[in-house]
């Protein structure tokens, strides 16, 4: 009797040993579907695929150049079976029927910096306060043109990101909100009257759009002497066609903003052109969407600091948020 239950706690112990060493052994499988349309997207997935290996993972990280693509690659790898699958989203409406096949098969899913729609298969979202963001532009725009105590009128032309983005709405939404006021009272004043966000959308990001939107601005509202003095902008590459459309026609620099703190937008604000940006530091939400994967992979409850905000239709998912932070003439050369 004794030694039928030795035996046993042997095969038992046999067991968890072989299941332990699994999933320290390299073989933890993560996959990553991520855009290639802007160098960021690049840099952060090599980031995140080098660190994970590190801590030995195996990673399978995808890029592609449009959502049909996209889905497509996560379909193929889902087959695979991967310990957690992460996707930053080209279109977050494209997912549901896909993601029915990582439901069946078991597989987390993480939404990383755009939300996934419509869909109960996310289990958790990484990305940075993008309604915080949307503020900070706003009250940003409401202190350079000391609006509360009565400054302008100022005339101001708004545009924003893609309409697949959910979180260009939230930008646009929360900038608007604090801007909306001083609309009503004249001090800011819209002379396209292009100011709901289907009117000011820039279709995929696409800063040929907005170059294409802003000379038509420029041409019908600005061409007669008008001053376009302010222009809110949802990232640092529309500010910059923004920019060098208007001083292709002589016209005075506006005050702007930006999203992304990137390199060229940088040098526009030490050069005093661009007047600030948003910077969404990419190493703190990669770090922070490593440390979710690691949890979701090992079994853990991942770091959340957000359970309300985000309702993607289907349910709220679960988040954490990382913190972003204005850069402009004052600050840039320590952020640089």
């Amino acid at each position: 009797m004794i030694k039928n239950f030795l035996a046993l706690l042997i095969m038992i112990t046999a067991i968890l040993i072989t299941g332990c060493s699994d999933n320290s052994s390299g073989e933890k499988k993560v996959a990553i579907a991520f855009p290639n349309t802007t160098p960021s997207w690049q840099r952060n997935g090599d980031s995140m695929k080098k660190t994970l290996e590190e801590e030995g993972f195996k990673v399978d990280l995808l890029f592609s150049a449009n959502s049909d693509e996209q889905v497509k690659q996560i379909d193929e790898i889902l087959d695979s079976k991967p310990s957690c699958l992460v996707i930053g989203a080209i279109d977050g409406e494209a997912f549901g029927e896909v993601l029915e096949k990582s439901k069946e098969l078991n597989v987390p899913v993480i939404a990383f910096d755009r939300i996934i729609k419509n869909t109960d298969a996310v289990d958790y979202y990484a990305s940075f306060d993008n309604e915080a963001i949307g503020q900070a532009m706003g009250e940003y725009f409401e202190a350079a043109l000391n609006l509360k105590n009565g400054g302008g009128p100022y005339n101001i032309e708004l545009f924003a990101g893609a309409p697949s983005d959910n979180n260009a709405h939230l930008f646009f939404k929360n900038t608007m909100q604090i801007l909306d006021p001083y609309f009503k009272t004249g001090q800011l004043v819209c002379q396209s009257k292009q100011m709901n966000f289907d009117q000011c959308a820039t279709a995929d990001w696409n800063s040929a759009n907005a170059r294409t939107r802003i000379k038509n601005l420029l041409s019908t509202y600005y061409n007669t002497g008008q001053a376009l003095q302010v222009v809110l902008s949802p990232n640092d590459d529309i500010a910059g066609v923004i920019l060098e459309e208007m001083k292709s026609r002589g016209m005075q620099k506006p005050l702007i903003s930006g999203l992304d703190a990137d390199p060229a937008a940088i040098n526009r604000i030490k050069a005093g052109e661009q007047t600030f940006t948003v910077s969404k530091d990419p190493d703190l939400l990669t770090s922070k969407c490593v440390r979710m994967i690691k949890a979701v992979v090992e079994g853990t409850q991942p770091d959340i600091n957000d359970v309300s905000t985000y309702d993607n239709g289907v349910k709220v998912i679960p988040a954490y948020l990382c913190t972003p932070y204005i850069i402009d003439a004052g600050n840039v050369n320590s952020n640089s």
